[in-house]
């Protein structure tokens, strides 16, 4: 007997689940735990630092564009143009 697979039409990009479900808190804790050195508000911001990096990679690869040289991202950084706010 043969089984009959259905596979959705509007796949889901893996970056939505990954922004979901990643834990900031247990991932800054888990920092804090290996650097003792770090404080807990610097070890959340390196944990959402790599979060929100990872997710950027992900998106990228999703939607096929190249994914941006470290040296050529000051362009989309508005605080790199001498800009005091964002508006």
């Amino acid at each position: 007997m043969s089984k009959i697979l259905k596979f959705p039409k509007a796949k889901k990009q893996y970056s939505d689940k990954f922004l979901r479900k990643v834990k900031a808190d247990v991932i800054g804790d888990f920092i804090k735990e290996q650097n003792p050195h770090l404080s807990i508000k610097a070890a959340d911001a390196m944990a959402l630092a790599i979060i929100y990096s990872t997710y950027l990679q992900l998106v990228f690869e999703e939607e096929g564009s190249d994914i941006i040289p470290l040296e050529e991202f000051e362009q989309y950084i508005w605080a790199a143009h001498d800009k005091k706010t964002l508006h």
